[in-house]
């Protein structure tokens, strides 16, 4: 209906039809539930009146007395969101969550803008305010500035071409030189800090600030061949920063594809092993070279991209799941204060880097080449000031709005199949360092804030020693008399589908401090690249991603606060959910998670859950879960990376462990030949924390760790200190490297008299 009235009064009936541009979401009368009517009737999209009825005093039949009249018969009885003003029909919009009504006008259409520094508009989605963090689609990208920003490219061409070198660059082979110290590694870092501040500043850029920052290293630090030099590498790094800054990206994309065409990776073989675990040792890399000790790790640990594997990881990745209303809480979020998010400095992120680990993402650029540009000293100011710059992008991610697209390359992830231990596949993104780095020094910030969120019943909220916690309360409840059996929950793809809307509506009601964060980070799909296909992350969390384990902890609360029993303690870790009690109250316990776990995206895989009941109540076990599909056993299960059960289950889950770990000790033994002192550092700093966490959780199984005594007292022992040891000489090297004494003021000898040889020889 066009906004007018007719010429003249008729006595026939006519008829009106919602504007299609102005009511694109009509919803009947009774499915508006802001209305606070109790009229039951609906009415059509069709209304039909008699304008003689209106227009009853031919005397005052003038246009503007007819417009008022029909305007007035064409009211629905409604505000406007925004405005609060009254509504009449056919001039609004609806919600398009709950179908609450907004006048067209009060939706303010987003300007590009005039140049680089011209702040982005505001852009709006057609959503209520009770609605703005539930079920909202992404918005639309805002136009961005045709004026020329980047040598001759304008911002709308320099985001689209970062966005079509991405999924290329995601492609490549490790190949990066480290910065070269000097003054040519120094504008390397200031070109970064540049970009970095652009993204910070809110300005224009930060379109393609933040992707231009991720993609620099892969095209600016390619490594020409195996055996160049660190003088090529600082003309070829001054060369390409010219290319750079005038905005050559395809010379410098062909120049770096004609460098990665000729690679191609090799097997790892018994000498090569040895050689890496070496060169990790010497980078300070602890972790990762523990894991080259392990043979297994070579022949299983991650999948080929195979057509089967690829069409497994689409499935752990599925579309984005509806949020059911019934879930949604109704009262507003808690206020909070952004201005906390002030304390994250560059101090902040320097210490990030400084203990970041771990490879790079699709860029390339791993942990260890961004440590040494954010901490290396001999970079001097710039080092400093990329740290300062970073702290301005954490809290602007914190604090302020992004549109999806501008972070899709900062988001963006690598993917990986590893392989479980029985033949499945577990997805495992790797994110761009810059990013991990940028969102841990976030989390930390307000890590007391998702404490107190999660309280005592999620632990895998950054509760010092949670895991253990979670393993011995479990395990003290089973023990005690009128507790009947123990429930072990496994979710089937857990963090790849949780219901991610409904987790941002969690976080904001529940921790709202990172609400703004997390919808960042989440609100809109991330790309995932494996091999050379491109998956998008619409659902959960990605694992791997420093925010996903607080973000799943807080999202998966609402759920846990449902299946709250008095006959039942329940034990969370992320999504390992675990409960102790009577058979009734368990069976109870798991149809409401059975029940409501499907809305949250908790989807429960029965087959490998286990049931372990007590002798005694075993036949009741077998009535009220024998048509579930769980597994049902007296002996006992894994728990956390340790057991619950009958003693002899602790046993010969204890005796399988050790013998993986003597495996490791006889690797270690091997590297030790050649490298002691490494390999010394990597036992005392890595290796044994694997069976220090089974013997803290496990009581009485010392004796069950004899084989590797062995290892250490004949094989190992002997190669660090070049001899054969004794009895005393043994006990003496159990103690701890750093032994503390409270007063170091005492004499040596009177030390030795009272203290040590005490301990040492209690007979004498």
């Amino acid at each position: 209906m066009s906004r007018g009235s007719p010429s003249r009064c008729q006595s026939t009936p006519v008829t009106l039809r919602p504007d299609s541009h102005l009511l694109s979401f009509f919803t009947p009368r009774s499915e508006f539930p802001s209305f606070g009517s109790n009229d039951s009737n609906t009415f059509d999209s069709e209304i039909s009146f008699n304008k003689h009825s209106e227009c009853h005093d031919e005397s005052n039949d003038s246009t503007d007395e007819c417009i008022r009249n029909i305007r007035n018969a064409l009211s629905i009885d409604a505000v406007c969101c925004e405005c609060s003003e009254k509504i009449y029909f056919a001039e609004f919009v609806s919600c398009t969550a709950c179908s609450n009504l907004i006048h067209p006008q009060c939706v303010t259409p987003a300007q590009p803008p005039t140049n680089e520094l011209s702040p982005i508009p505001d852009y709006s989605p057609t959503l209520c305010l009770a609605c703005s963090d539930v079920n909202q689609g992404p918005p639309p990208r805002p136009q961005l500035s045709q004026v020329n920003c980047w040598g001759d490219l304008n911002a709308e061409e320099v985001f689209v071409k970062l966005q079509a070198l991405a999924p290329l660059i995601s492609t490549w082979a490790p190949n990066l030189f480290e910065v070269p110290f000097g003054a040519v590694g120094r504008g390397f870092i200031d070109e970064l800090t540049r970009l970095a501040n652009l993204f910070a500043t809110s300005t224009a850029a930060e379109s393609y600030a933040l992707s231009a920052l991720v993609l620099a290293p892969a095209l600016l630090l390619q490594k020409p061949s195996k055996k160049s030099k660190v003088g090529g590498h600082k003309n070829l790094l001054e060369r390409r920063l010219e290319l750079w800054k005038s905005g050559k990206f395809d010379q410098l994309f062909r120049e770096a594809a004609a460098i990665q065409k000729p690679l191609n990776y090799q097997s790892p073989s018994e000498e090569r092993c040895n050689k890496r675990f070496v060169d990790l040792m010497r980078n300070g890399q602890t972790s990762e070279a523990t894991g080259w000790l392990d043979s297994s790790r070579h022949t299983c640990g991650v999948k080929s991209c195979t057509d089967e594997v690829l069409l497994d990881l689409e499935k752990k990745h599925p579309p984005a799941s509806p949020i059911s209303s019934k879930y949604v809480h109704s009262d507003p979020p808690a206020d909070h204060q952004p201005v906390t998010f002030q304390g994250i400095t560059g101090e902040s992120i320097y210490k990030c880097g400084l203990n970041i680990k771990g490879s790079g993402g699709p860029s390339g650029f791993d942990a260890s080449g961004v440590s040494r540009i954010l901490c290396a000293k001999k970079f001097k100011q710039s080092s400093t000031a990329l740290c300062d710059a970073l702290s301005l992008v954490a809290q602007k991610l914190a604090t302020t709005e992004v549109h999806g697209d501008f972070l899709a390359i900062f988001c963006s992830s690598r993917l990986i199949p590893l392989e479980k231990t029985d033949g499945g596949t577990r997805p495992i993104g790797i994110g761009e360092v810059f990013r991990r780095i940028v969102v841990k020094a976030i989390i930390f910030s307000q890590r007391v804030a998702i404490k107190v969120a999660a309280n005592c019943v999620q632990l895998a909220a950054g509760q010092s020693g949670g895991c253990e916690a979670a393993i011995h309360s479990l395990s003290d409840r089973f023990e005690e008399a009128d507790c009947e059996g123990a429930l072990l929950l496994d979710a089937s793809n857990a963090f790849n589908r949780l219901n991610r809307g409904l987790a941002l509506h969690s976080v904001d009601r529940l921790c709202p401090i990172l609400a703004q964060l997390f919808n960042n980070l989440y609100g809109a799909p991330s790309p995932l690249y494996v091999g050379n296909q491109v998956l998008m992350s619409e659902e959960g969390a990605t694992q791997g991603c420093p925010s996903a384990m607080a973000m799943y902890s807080i999202g998966i609360l609402p759920l846990i606060s449902l299946a709250d029993l008095e006959d039942v303690l329940q034990v969370w870790y992320a999504d390992d959910g675990n409960a102790a009690g009577t058979i009734s109250g368990l069976h109870e316990w798991y149809e409401i998670i059975t029940t409501h776990g499907p809305a949250f995206g908790y989807h429960i895989n029965p087959d490998k859950c286990v049931l372990i009941a007590k002798e005694h109540h075993l036949e009741k076990a077998q009535e009220l879960f024998g048509e579930t599909g769980v597994q049902i056993t007296t002996a006992g299960a894994r728990h956390l990376g340790a057991a619950i059960g009958s003693t002899e289950f602790k046993t010969t889950f204890v005796t399988n462990k050790v013998s993986e770990w003597v495996s490791c000790l006889e690797n270690l033994v091997t590297v030790a030949k050649t490298h002691p002192h490494l390999a010394y550092s990597n036992y005392v700093r890595s290796l044994k924390m694997k069976w220090s966490y089974l013997q803290r959780t496990l009581p009485d199984i010392g004796h069950l760790f004899q084989p590797m005594e062995d290892i250490l007292r004949h094989k190992l022992i002997p190669l660090f200190v070049g001899k054969h040891i004794s009895d005393i000489e043994r006990r003496i090297l159990a103690l701890p490297s750093r032994w503390e004494v409270w007063h170091w003021k005492i004499r040596y000898k009177r030390l030795i008299k009272n203290t040590i040889i005490p301990v040492l020889l209690p007979d004498h």
